[in-house]
């Protein structure tokens, strides 16, 4: 089984693949997770992402734990239409800290960019992600790295962190430069998803 240096939450948007791309763009080896439910996911696109994107990717079956935790109530609530955001990412986070040794990774990665969305990337709740996820020091989040504190694989040397952004907000502008930058031939137009 091929190793790699760190697993991405991967869910087709535009952080997403600019995410996996910026740690990639390192010489690292990153493998994109897709999560998928009867909620969300898409994973028939998988083999389209890596042919136009160059990343590895698989689908992540979350169905079960993801129902579990609706029925139980979202312990952080919901956000608009009803999307248990903050839980759903602490749902995928853990699921994916649980691969790592499968894979040989030592980091994760998620697309998420301070300010962007007013329930589930404020600074405050960012961090509530990482506690509840238990992703303290593994969780590198390249888009918006320079406004939050050092993760492990920046403060090894293993990624560099002034190659990392500190993008923030809801414009877009920032993430379609770096769109431009890595020749991306395809850019996904903005959604709810998750990334």
């Amino acid at each position: 089984m091929k190793s790699y240096h760190a697993l991405a939450l991967f869910s087709g948007g535009l952080d997403s693949i600019l995410a996996a791309k910026t740690i990639a763009a390192q010489g690292l080896r990153v493998l994109g997770l897709h999560f998928v439910s009867p909620f969300f996911g898409k994973p028939h696109k998988i083999e389209h992402w890596k042919a136009i994107y160059g990343l590895d990717i698989i689908p992540v079956d979350v169905s079960e734990a993801y129902v579990n935790m609706l029925s139980a109530g979202p312990d952080h609530g919901l956000g608009k239409s009803l999307n248990p955001c903050i839980d759903c990412k602490i749902l995928m986070l853990r699921h994916a800290k649980e691969l790592l040794a499968t894979y040989g990774a030592t980091f994760l990665i998620s697309g998420e960019v301070v300010g962007q969305r007013p329930m589930s990337q404020r600074v405050d709740a960012l961090n509530i992600i990482i506690r509840d996820s238990d992703t303290k020091g593994i969780l590198l989040r390249p888009l918006c790295a320079k406004r939050l504190a050092e993760t492990e694989p920046e403060t090894s040397g293993l990624v560099d962190r002034e190659k990392l952004f500190g993008m923030n907000g809801r414009g877009r502008k920032d993430q379609m430069d770096l769109a431009e930058v890595y020749g991306l031939k395809e850019i996904p137009t903005p959604a709810g998803g998750v990334s």
